[in-house]
């Protein structure tokens, strides 16, 4: 399958920056992973529950109103993805399903 590519922009209104960080708000890491999870569940048809985080990193956070990129490539059981801002890794991974279920 060819790459695909999505985008997402939190709106500073968002209620996870209440507490995510007072003076500095950053968009969580578990939101980010639940995005990537929702998009590849959604790619391949299966429900995100399905899917796990088989490993991921961390390089940059993600401010509100600061528009990110995935990109992923679907692979039989995995597929690597990459999170980016400007074109500047925010974070990359692979996640992994059981392709005989």
């Amino acid at each position: 399958m060819a790459e695909v590519s999505r985008f997402l922009e939190v709106p500073a209104e968002h209620p996870i920056f209440a507490g995510h960080f007072p003076g500095r708000p950053i968009v969580p890491g578990v939101m980010l992973l639940e995005w990537v999870l929702n998009e590849v569940g959604a790619t391949l048809g299966q429900a995100p529950s399905r899917l796990r985080i088989r490993e991921s990193k961390f390089f940059a956070a993600l401010a509100p109103g600061e528009r990110a990129q995935l990109s992923f490539d679907i692979g039989e059981a995995r597929c690597a993805f990459q999170i980016q801002r400007e074109g500047n890794p925010v974070a990359r991974g692979v996640v992994e399903w059981d392709a005989h279920a």
